[in-house]
């Protein structure tokens, strides 16, 4: 673990957040397993991070019910979001996370911002090395420049920053920058942990 990733595996502990190290997304995967209980219902977001550890295959092939709006028929999509909404652990990942110990993300339907604050019994972020920023200013270039971009372009869609590289503060009807929401400490009623992986993940 180098001194980035315990500094701020530190501040978010010292903000309320169970905080842990995983040296790999084998081992992140490793470990989900152990905190996620038999039977218990899982709501996975948008989120290209938790699926890059394979954890999401390993629940479904072990019977978990999980809500998976990726894999859900469209006319199912939106009841899917809202079942994340009200699950037994939500598995979620961050656009930036900051030295200080804060979570920074943007979000365009809002489902996923909705549930890390507030709603699900447990929230486990798991985030790659590559989401760690210096500080608030550097989360929200690292969303106008990288997160935001390029999940525009895996979604195919005709925004200005995908052709651009970088956020045009656009009105396009396909923008997905439509709300942002910062954990500045542990929302009150939430337990949240927050998995960082010395590895990079996601977008």
């Amino acid at each position: 673990m180098d001194q980035k990733i315990e500094k701020t595996i530190k501040a978010l502990q010292n903000h309320g957040f169970a905080a842990e190290y995983a040296a790999d997304r084998a081992g992140a995967k490793a470990r989900l397993l152990e905190l996620i209980p038999t039977g218990a219902t899982v709501g996975v977001p948008g989120s290209r991070t938790v699926r890059e550890t394979g954890i999401v295959e390993a629940l479904k092939s072990r019977g978990e019910q999980v809500f998976d709006h990726w894999t859900a028929p469209p006319s199912d999509s939106l009841a899917v979001r809202k079942s994340q909404l009200a699950c037994d652990v939500l598995l979620v990942s961050t656009n930036a996370l900051t030295e200080a110990g804060e979570l920074v993300n943007r979000d365009g339907i809002g489902n996923r911002v909705a549930a890390m604050v507030f709603g699900p019994r447990q929230v486990v972020v798991v985030a790659g090395r590559n989401k760690i920023v210096a500080d608030l200013p550097a989360a929200e270039a690292r969303i106008r420049q990288i997160a935001a971009p390029r999940r525009a372009k895996e979604l195919n869609l005709q925004t200005p920053c995908v052709k651009a590289g970088e956020c045009q503060d656009c009105n396009h009807a396909q923008r997905i920058c439509r709300a942002t929401v910062i954990l500045l400490r542990r929302p009150s009623l939430t337990p949240i942990r927050v998995m960082v992986v010395g590895e990079d993940l996601g977008n």
